[in-house]
């Protein structure tokens, strides 16, 4: 019967996954140890959103360990009952901390079973540029499991959590999974009964998780090494096109990596480059242009096709859109317009908001809207097709809505860079010289690391 269950939780997640981003991407699965016990660890950036993605994006589902306060929302709490996730008593939540006797029991019970955990060790959401300290809850939940039950083989796996604008709806997202992590050697060490084998494994998760999430030293940091990364290796392109996640995560980090080396050593030289990546950075903010825009040479035929494929779409899903936009408008923009304020300076609550409220408030709006439709009608099997015409439409018109976008950005980009031809090129100019600069600078890199291998 739970199997079952999980089986319809998980399907219904991935639908609202489907729905509240634009793209999800996972790469490394084939490092699961599928058939045997596993934990999965998680840095934790954008509150409920990223529990939904270890339970909705995996092919294996986890039991989570949780907060105890989420079970006095009653908003979640139905929702962490139906993940049957397992309450964890934190010292801060002015709680019985004693009661987490009886989640490390479970937690070894599941373990024992050859069934998969999922937690998230820093102990709390945040909006921090890098990695916060682990707690080392994770590593005694580990050992003690493989020391009540001898040869159960547990595997840890680091999974790293990256949006690309964690705070939007239809934002993109990845996970990224690590290679599994062996405590025996921490356990041969005493396990739980000694604390330097505790710190030790918890050390070494955390040394993990570091190599599948990205770490800057601020926000600004992070702006920059993100955009510098961004002209990397696309000295020009056909059409506008952003690169895939997966793709852009071992540039960042290469960058990350560099930029830390290189501050140290030429840090002279690496704040001019800064600062030409901040002039283009305000040039592009100035113009409401992107690189990949401004990169693009926009052959003729290809602009062409892509003009007439979106015109295509927009007019043939045009009346769907419509009645979709009427249907679901209201709670569209509500949601929109509370949620931040709900969360205020928290940003990795924002989408968490936007999720809880879009899961309350639409469903009432199709309610409703099916019963206008009875009494419209005057006969009851109106309602039916009316509450499975309101979600499907207000799908139509978010697709709709985005082809819309994304039109008029590459037509107004377009155009812009071909009649404001001064402006074209200044940005181009600025863009070459920032180009040069970080190439300048993955030499000096790249020297100094074969020196340092030699």
């Amino acid at each position: 019967m739970r199997s079952r269950l999980d089986a319809l939780f998980q399907a219904f997640l991935r639908l609202v996954m489907r729905v509240f981003f634009r793209g999800v991407e996972t790469v490394g699965k084939e490092h699961l140890p599928l058939g045997r016990p596993m934990v999965l660890v998680a840095n934790h950036v954008n509150g409920l959103i990223d529990p939904l993605l270890l339970l909705g994006a995996l092919p294996v589902h986890p039991r989570l360990l949780a907060k105890s306060t989420l079970w006095k929302n009653p908003l979640v709490r139905p929702w962490v009952e139906l993940a049957g996730a397992i309450p964890v008593y934190r010292r801060q939540d002015q709680v019985d901390t004693a009661l987490n006797e009886q989640m490390f029991a479970r937690s070894h019970d599941l373990l024992a079973r050859g069934g998969a955990l999922a937690l998230f060790p820093e102990g709390k959401s945040h909006s921090e540029p890098a990695l916060q300290p682990l707690k080392t809850g994770l590593a005694r939940i580990v050992l003690g499991a493989e020391a009540a039950h001898p040869g159960l083989g547990t595997r840890i796996l680091p999974v790293g959590l990256t949006f690309d604008a964690k705070q939007q709806f239809r934002s993109r997202a990845l996970l990224r999974i690590g290679e599994p992590i062996d405590p025996s050697l921490e356990l041969a060490e005493g396990g739980t009964e000694n604390p330097d084998a505790v710190r030790a494994l918890t050390a070494r998760v955390s040394e993990a998780l570091e190599k599948v999430t990205l770490n800057y030293e601020s926000w600004d940091d992070a702006r920059l090494v993100a955009r510098a990364a961004e002209l990397w290796g696309r000295e020009s392109v056909a059409l506008p096109g952003r690169r895939r996640l997966a793709e852009s995560f071992p540039i960042l980090q290469a960058f990350i990596a560099g930029a830390q080396d290189l501050r140290g050593r030429f840090p002279a030289r690496v704040a001019a480059v800064a600062e030409a990546v901040r002039d283009y950075d305000r040039l592009l903010r100035a113009f409401h242009l992107r690189d990949d825009q401004v990169a693009a040479a926009y052959p003729p035929f290809p602009v062409l096709r892509f003009a007439g494929d979106t015109l295509l779409r927009l007019v043939l899903h045009l009346p769907l859109a419509a009645v979709g936009t009427i249907l679901n408008w209201v709670p569209y923009r509500l949601i929109g317009a509370l949620a931040p304020r709900i969360a205020g300076d928290a940003a990795d609550q924002t989408a968490t908001n936007k999720l809880f409220g879009a899961v309350l408030l639409f469903p009432l709006t199709w309610t409703a809207a099916a019963v206008l439709a009875v009494r419209w009608t005057g006969v009851w099997w109106a309602a039916p097709p009316a509450l499975l015409l309101a979600p499907l439409a207000g799908y139509a018109a978010l697709l709709f809505d985005e082809h819309r976008v994304r039109f008029w950005q590459e037509a107004r980009a377009y155009f812009l860079l071909r009649t404001r031809k001064r402006s074209a090129e200044e940005l181009r100019s600025c863009r070459k010289n920032v180009l040069e600069q970080v190439g300048e600078l993955e030499e000096l890199w790249r020297s100094g690391k074969a020196g340092g291998n030699d």
